[in-house]
């Protein structure tokens, strides 16, 4: 793999890439470069690759996941906190859901108006109460 933009899925169907970042060395690869593109194909839970990638992204380095998952909890896109809270943080080690657990109470203690319209309160509850 000379480019690491090849590991970027070309779109929401694109389960070839997604096979192959699941098989990558990552003590050759450092993925940090591409992260946040990579983030990005999980915005939406209804496209097919958001769940298999969720399963990838949960075992790269804290360092480089935990910004981006902050990020997304809390950008207020409950599509995207949605597939977070749901698919990723499953995924994620302990240690990983600790170091995130601030935001996921930030959710279930002082949402959004946002947040309350689109129930993203309750979902944090319901994987506070299932992870914690």
């Amino acid at each position: 793999m000379n480019n690491l933009i090849e590991l970027i899925p070309k779109d929401k169907f694109d389960m070839d890439t997604v096979e192959k970042l699941k098989n990558i060395d990552l003590d050759i690869y450092d993925l940090a470069p591409i992260m946040a593109s990579l983030f990005e194909w999980i915005q939406d839970a209804n496209w097919p690759i958001t769940e298999e990638l969720c399963k990838v992204l949960a075992k790269l380095k804290s360092v480089d996941i935990i910004p981006h998952i902050t990020e997304i909890l809390r950008s207020g896109d409950d599509t995207w906190q949605f597939s977070c809270l749901y698919y990723l943080l499953p995924e994620i080690s302990k240690g990983d859901l600790e170091q995130i657990k601030p935001e996921i109470i930030r959710l279930i203690n002082n949402p959004t108006q946002n947040e309350i319209l689109c129930e993203m309160d309750q979902a944090a509850k319901d994987i506070f109460d299932r992870l914690f």
